[in-house]
């Protein structure tokens, strides 16, 4: 969990390719995590890939930065 409040938060996974965003194990524990934080259910407010580097120093370093992903999840309990 990256960040927590009373009604929801924000988890986060690593990922390294676009297939695994949606099917990988990361994302199950992450949906554990919400479904332990908010038994009643909860609502997905957003989510979407986390920048790590900025695209500028990316571009800067061309790419040397690293291929390691992070997506987050964005939640609200019910």
């Amino acid at each position: 969990m990256v960040r927590e409040s009373e009604r929801g938060g924000l988890v986060s996974y690593h990922y390294e390719t676009d297939a695994e965003v949606l099917a990988s194990s990361g994302r199950r524990d992450a949906f554990r995590l919400i479904a332990a934080k908010c038994p009643g259910g909860s609502h997905i407010l957003r989510e979407g890939e986390i920048p790590k580097v900025s695209k500028a120093a990316d571009r800067a370093w061309r790419g040397q930065m690293g291929m390691d992903r992070l997506w987050g999840v964005q939640f609200e309990c019910r």
